[in-house]
């Protein structure tokens, strides 16, 4: 096998520590044993539906048919309900089995039995040998290595063209909506109610075992042994402790769990939001007392008249989001990274600086210096700096300066990458990029009361809205017309007067508090103000509201088919204008064609109404097969000269179509390859990958911090390693001149584009054994003497260099396989 670096950039500067919430304890395989029948031992109680659960329950009864999914983990809690103590391990029990590791036919290695017996929900990939074309062995080198509103306007508010009109028949085509959001890890609606009701943070950090992340509210309760107690053990419908599940799911479900937990307080399902609003309108996830209680004029608080369940209730959902970010984090971050203007952080302003009435952003930072830096290659002559560089200083943000600009000047605060500094942050941010399959980026921003950051405008990007402190006032626009419908650049600022002409009301006026989340698709206008606690908010000592802060999840960027197109199109037409079976687009140009074609030459291409009576005359003498006697001559020829033309023109628009469909059909011909480029521009745009604990266990990180636990014969890939990739999406392999070129994700850096591709490359007859490393993904896995390949040398090398590079996932066995000989 051979394998070598191209282009490797890499500094220590670059890499993060990416799991510095994990624990670092000395971690063997025994300990990855983790099935939902043990879970099952240590249920604690749940509590009654939530309002989220009952607006689900309420659309499941008022549709006769639910649509069936399927999932890793088949927990029902109607069926452990109905059943006793020992009925219920015995159908966890099953389940668990069910998913235990099937070895492959040819296996008959006793350690790896048990091995795979203390596995989570382990199974090796059934892979046939056919699907993949084996490339034919050479000699080697081996030295080279919402709420609900409406997405559309009123045609007199929109662009009315024909081909607008073809697009919204496929928006609407049911069937297209289905096959394009079908998702291989749809999960079993009860299943999806009841994890969902686990906040983003337990989701991401809870591995199964450790049930210790609590809410602030929970904690609060935390204090009464007696409910602790009781807390521990089934309620009387038998429930089960998603905490103890959560472990227990694959990555990829628990990303759609993620936005799921995100999405909650709406009652609106995953699938139902990628059928119903995704790209298509905003949602709004919130409390329901907050807007609907804002104009009650009774005096007496809200607060006082709830009931102990839904104060309980309202509690957990204000502190649901709560760890990513606050006023003191955010203060220590300025502090300690040495934040710099214009860079990492704005400061910013929505006011009447000029007097006249009429607001406008403005931005306080202070302008970068401009200095020279000299090129490594220039040599001063006679005091010339011609070869001097220009570079831009940016100033690091004083602390005390930005908080002066907040608290008495009324400014807001933008974060640009809060996730570079911030490890849950960047664990959301990566494992939504696993379910959404594009780059996920964020921002944060910090609003006094009463004021504004930013002018009316809308983004090129859908955004997720979380609240984290405070309440602020959301006014949500429509787009203008079908033109700024799902844009690719985010617009300028509008002014007031420019909202007034423009829209004739407002199709969301909404305030957002504490744990609610708002859902905007790119196009959406908005603008916002920190308001004070609104009357119908129920009110708690923890939530203060002399400022707002939220933080901007944003997703498709750059990623909906015209880039797809721009990409395989220009690739398309050097194709097929360089093919060996045609020279048609080689062809000359008709001659003179510009005497006839263009702007100037356009003629009328109706019946004739249009034209002056002379050229009527004449044309109906022609139709008539007259022989044109009485009609003007001179009318006569000029109307055959448009004949001529016309004739002309329609000839040049059949030989140029001609071209265009050799062209898209050579487009259509290599959809893969620009699928294969869009990948890896996705792998380079995207954050590293910030493992889950159970991910992270079983990458060549957790060996490296606890070596000193394993056996020698544990310290290398052999013939009956267990493998598979990391995490899902993280790599990519590609065939390029004549070479397998892996490409991966591994080692980006936080900041956009900061650490570029490093492409790692094989020989051509390695690439199946790459294609099944890459492809295999939990739960499955696959050992190593089953890769395709011809030399077992090779395929243990192989995944070695993958385990090595931290893309691959391994159970590292204290048994090796020393049957095969391997030199």
């Amino acid at each position: 096998m051979g394998k070598k670096r191209r282009n490797v950039q890499k500094g220590d500067d670059d890499q993060f520590n990416l799991d510095k919430f994990d624990d670092h304890t000395a971690i063997k395989n025994d300990h990855l044993a983790s099935t939902t029948s043990t879970n099952n031992n240590n249920n604690n109680g749940g509590g009654g539906m939530s309002r989220a659960a009952k607006k689900r329950a309420k659309k499941r009864a008022k549709n006769s048919s639910t649509v069936t999914a399927t999932t890793d983990v088949d927990v029902s809690n109607k069926e452990l309900a109905k059943s006793s103590d020992a009925e219920q391990k015995s159908i966890l029990k099953q389940q668990s089995e069910s998913q235990k590791m099937q070895l492959p036919l040819d296996s008959d290695d006793d350690d790896d039995v048990t091995a795979a017996i203390q596995l989570k929900e382990p199974q090796v990939m059934a892979i046939k040998p056919d699907k993949i074309k084996k490339k034919k062995k050479k000699k080697k080198d081996k030295s080279n290595e919402t709420q609900l509103v409406s997405a559309t306007h009123d045609e007199a508010k929109m662009d009315d063209d024909n081909m607008d009109e073809i697009d919204d028949d496929n928006d609407n085509d049911d069937d297209n909506l289905n096959i394009m959001n079908n998702n291989d890890h749809d999960i079993e609606p009860e299943l999806e109610e009841l994890l969902s009701t686990l906040t983003p943070l337990q989701i991401l950090l809870l591995d199964g075992k450790d049930a210790t992340i609590t809410t602030a509210a929970e904690s609060n309760e935390s204090h009464d042994n007696e409910e602790d107690e009781a807390a521990a053990q089934p309620d009387a419908e038998g429930a089960i402790n998603p905490k103890h599940v959560i472990g227990d799911i694959t990555t990829e479900l628990r990303a759609r769990i993620l936005l799921s937990s995100l999405l909650s307080p709406s009652g609106v399902t995953v699938n139902e939001f990628y059928q119903q609003y995704w790209g298509k309108r905003p949602l709004l996830a919130a409390l329901d007392d907050i807007n609907e209680n804002d104009n009650d004029n009774d005096n007496e608080q809200p607060s006082m008249k709830m009931s102990a369940e839904a104060a309980t209730e309202s509690a957990n959902h204000i502190t649901r989001l709560d760890g990513f970010l606050n006023r003191t984090i955010i203060d220590e971050m300025i502090r300690k990274n040495k934040l710099r203007y214009g860079l990492d952080l704005n400061v910013t302003r929505y006011t009447d600086s000029m007097g006249n009435g009429l607001r406008h952003r403005i931005t306080l930072d202070p302008p970068p210096k401009k200095k020279k830096r000299r090129s490594k290659n220039s040599i001063s002559v006679g005091g010339d700096d011609d070869d001097d560089q220009e570079e831009l200083e940016y100033i690091v943000a004083n602390p005390n300066d930005v908080w002066s600009n907040v608290d008495t000047s009324q400014c807001t605060v933008r974060l640009l990458r809060p996730h570079e500094h911030n490890d849950n942050i960047h664990s959301l941010l990566s494992v939504l990029e696993s379910e959404f399959g594009c780059m996920v980026g964020s921002n944060a921003y910090l609003t006094p009361l009463n004021s504004q950051g930013f002018a009316p405008h809308y983004d090129d990007v859908d955004v997720f809205i979380l609240q984290l402190e405070g309440y602020k006032r959301w006014r949500v626009y429509a787009p203008f017309n079908k033109r700024e419908t799902l844009p690719r650049e985010s617009s300028r600022d509008y002014t007031e007067k420019e909202m007034e002409d423009n829209m004739a009301g407002e199709e969301m006026d909404v305030v957002l508090g504490p744990g609610d989340v708002l859902y905007l698709p790119r196009g959406w206008i908005h603008q916002a103000e920190t308001v004070s606690r609104p009357s119908g908010a129920p009110k708690m000592d923890v939530v203060k509201d002399d400022h707002s802060l939220h933080l901007t999840v944003s997703a498709m960027q750059n990623w909906c088919w015209a880039d797809f197109l721009e990409m395989l199109m220009p690739e398309a037409l050097e194709s097929a204008a360089t093919s060996d079976k045609s020279t048609s687009l080689r062809e000359g140009l008709p001659k003179n064609f510009v005497n006839y074609m263009g702007t100037m030459h356009q003629l009328d291409d109706d019946d004739g109404e249009t034209l002056p009576e002379g050229l009527k005359q004449a044309s109906a003498a022609l139709k008539s097969g007259e022989d044109g006697e009485g009609v003007d001559e001179d009318a006569l020829m000029e109307l055959k000269a448009q004949q001529r033309i016309r004739a002309q023109q329609q000839h040049f628009k059949d030989e140029a179509k001609k071209r265009i469909m050799r062209v898209c059909k050579q487009a259509m011909s290599m959809l893969d390859d620009a699928c294969d480029q869009i990948g890896k521009r996705f792998l380079s745009d995207r954050l590293p990958p910030a493992l889950l604990e159970p991910e992270r266990v079983l990458t060549k990180e957790a060996f490296a911090n606890n070596a000193a636990n394993y056996h020698d014969a544990a310290k290398k890939i052999w013939p009956n390693t267990l493998c598979r990739l990391a995490r899902p999406g993280i790599a990519r392999l590609v065939i390029e001149e004549s070479q397998a070129v892996l490409y991966h994700c591994n080692d980006n850096s936080r900041v956009y584009h900061g650490t570029p591709l490093s492409p790692m490359e094989f020989e051509i007859d390695d690439a199946p054994a790459i294609e099944q490393l890459l492809t295999t993904v939990e739960p499955h896995w696959i050992m190593v003497k089953d890769l395709i390949h011809g030399d077992i040398e090779d395929k243990m090398e192989i995944a070695q260099t993958l385990y090595d590079e931290g893309i691959l996932a391994a159970v590292l066995t204290e048994s090796p396989d020393r049957s095969v000989q391997t030199g």
